[in-house]
Parts: structure tokens; sequence; C-alpha cells
């Protein structure tokens, strides 16, 4: 292909480069903001969720803090809906072991 073959192509087919945004749409700063808005509430959601959230403590950490057992295990039995809890089973587990021993 020569050169002067390129220059009769009509302008509709040659590629131009991109100068200008056209393809933005007209109301970019309303997206930006609701982008902003709706990426702010994820946030904090997540961060709600997380504080929600009650820390779970192992067996091993409530055979290790016994006054705590007690503490959760009162909680557990005040609230039946807690009883099926990973730290309710863990400290009344840590309960028994420590009160029955680790072989009955």
């Amino acid at each position: 292909m020569k050169i002067s073959d390129l220059l009769s192509v009509p302008m509709t087919n040659r590629i131009e480069p991109i100068t200008r945004f056209n393809w933005l749409p007209s109301n970019l700063t309303s997206l930006v903001a609701l982008a902003i808005i709706l990426t702010s509430g994820v946030v904090a959601m997540q961060n709600f969720r997380e504080t929600k959230m009650p820390e779970i403590k192992s067996l091993a950490w409530y055979m290790a803090n016994p006054k705590d057992a007690l503490a959760q295990n009162k909680e557990c039995y005040d609230n039946p809906q807690l009883k099926t809890t990973e730290n309710c089973v863990n400290s009344l587990q840590a309960l028994e072991i420590t009160h029955k021993g680790p072989n009955s």
C-alpha cells in the first residue's frame, strides 16, 4: 500500500486519536458523586457489621480465664438465644473440664 492510497481514504474510515472526551456522559460529576456516596455506604455498613459481631474465644482461652468463662456462661444462661454460639459452647466446655477434669 502506498502513502497516496492512504491519503485517498475518506475521512470517515480513518482512525482519529481520542483528543476529546465525547465518550464521557454529560453528567459525569453526578455519577462520580453517586459512586462516592455508594462506596461510603458500603464501607460504613461493613464497619458496622464488624463492630456488631463479638469476638469468638477458643476453649483454651476460656480454660486459661475461668472468671471470664463463668461470666460468659451466666450471660448464655440468661439469654437462651446465645446458647448455641461458639462462645457459649466453649465457655461451658471449659467450665466442665475445669470442674470435672479432662478424663471424666
